[in-house]
C-alpha cells in the first residue's frame, strides 16, 4: 500500500526546483528467508573452521523464485521510470507519479498472487526438507504458513523534501544546519541526475551504433527491434524525466528524434544506406554525450547525512 507525507518547508537552494518536481517514492519489500548458517561443526573440510562460514538453501521452489524475480521486476520498472536517489528510493518526475503509483498498485496486486502460490506449495517444501537435507534438516527453521505468509511485504511511501518547520520551534540553529544539509544533498542530486541521463542516453545510441555496423563477414551485425525500441522509449519519456532542464542533451535527443523518426528495425536491416545515414548519425551523437559526461564514483544519498 501507498502512504503519503506531509508537504514540508520549501527548499530554498540549487536544489529546489528539483525538489519541487519530483517527489521521493521510497519502495519496501520483504521475502521469507531461504537460507540459514550451518554449525562449522557440522562440516568436514581440511580447513580451519574459523576461517570459513557455511549456510544451507532450505527448500528449492519456482514458486519462490518468480517472487524473487518479480522483485527485480518492479526494481527495473522504477529504474527505468524514475531517478536515482539511494538504494530503495527514487526521485518520482511528478507528470509520471499517477502512471507510477497505477503500476505500483499492479505490482501488489499481483506479488499476492505469487505469495499465495508459493503459500500453497510451502508444506510440501517442508516434507521434502528432510530428505534433501539429511543431518543438516532443522524443523525448526520452518515456520507456520501464517507466519509465512506475513513474512512477505511490499509497501511504498512518498516522502517530501525539506526540514520540518516544527523544528524550527525547538531550535533555530538545528533547523538551520538541517535545512542547510537537506539543500545540500538536493544540489549534489542534481547533478547525479544529470550524469544518469546522459550516461543512459550514452548507452543506448552507442549500442545502436555498434548494432548498426556490418559484421566481419560484411553483412549486417543482428539487429533486434528492441535495440531501437528502447532507444525511442528513452526519447519519448525524455521530457517527462527531465526534471534538471538539461537543455544539452534535449538537443541530442531532438536529433535522435529525427534520426529515427518513421525508421523500423526491418527498415535499419533491409536499407544498407539508411543503415548507413542512421549510424553516422547515432556516432556523431555518441561522441558528443562522451564529452559531456563527467564521470563519478557511485554516491549514495541520504536524508539522514
Amino acid at each position: 500500500m501507498a502512504t503519503y507525507a506531509m508537504p514540508l518547508l520549501e527548499i530554498q537552494d540549487a536544489g529546489q526546483d528539483l525538489a519541487r518536481r519530483t517527489v521521493c517514492i521510497k519502495i519496501q519489500r520483504s521475502r521469507l528467508g531461504n537460507s540459514k548458517k550451518v554449525n562449522s561443526s557440522q562440516v568436514e573440510v581440511d580447513t580451519d573452521k574459523t576461517m570459513i562460514n557455511v549456510s544451507k538453501r532450505l527448500f528449492t521452489s519456482k514458486e519462490y523464485a518468480a517472487l524473487r524475480n518479480f522483485d527485480g521486476e518492479v526494481t527495473r520498472y522504477l529504474e527505468s521510470t524514475c531517478l536515482p536517489f539511494e538504494r530503495g528510493i527514487h526521485l518520482c518526475p511528478l507528470p509520471l507519479l499517477k502512471q507510477v503509483e497505477r503500476k505500483m498498485r499492479e505490482f501488489a496486486e499481483q506479488r499476492l498472487g505469487l505469495i499465495e502460490a508459493f503459500v500453497a506449495v510451502y508444506p510440501e517444501l517442508c516434507q521434502h526438507a528432510p530428505g534433501q537435507l539429511r543431518v543438516l534438516h532443522n524443523p525448526l527453521d520452518y515456520p507456520p504458513v501464517d507466519e509465512v505468509r506475513a513474512a512477505f511485504d511490499f509497501t511504498w511511501r512518498y516522502v517530501s523534501f525539506g526540514v520540518p518547520d516544527q523544528l524550527r520551534e525547538i531550535s533555530a540553529e538545528i533547523w538551520d544546519q538541517e535545512r542547510e544539509k537537506t539543500a545540500k544533498i538536493m544540489t549534489e542530486a542534481v547533478s547525479e541526475v544529470q550524469v544518469v541521463m546522459r550516461s543512459a542516453m550514452a548507452d543506448l545510441v552507442h549500442h545502436m551504433s555498434d548494432r548498426l555496423k556490418d559484421g566481419p563477414d560484411g553483412k549486417p551485425a543482428r539487429f533486434h527491434q528492441t535495440t531501437v525500441s528502447k532507444l525511442v522509449e528513452f526519447l519519448d519519456g525524455f521530457d517527462f524525466r527531465n526534471v534538471t532542464d538539461d537543455a544539452e542533451l534535449k538537443t541530442l535527443v531532438e536529433r535522435a528524434k529525427g534520426l529515427l523518426s518513421g525508421v523500423s528495425a526491418r527498415d535499419l536491416k533491409s536499407a544498407a544506406e539508411l543503415r548507413s545515414q542512421v549510424r553516422a548519425g547515432m556516432d556523431d551523437i555518441a561522441a558528443e554525450l562522451d564529452t559531456m559526461i563527467v564521470r563519478k564514483g557511485a554516491r549514495k544519498f541520504r536524508l539522514d547525512d
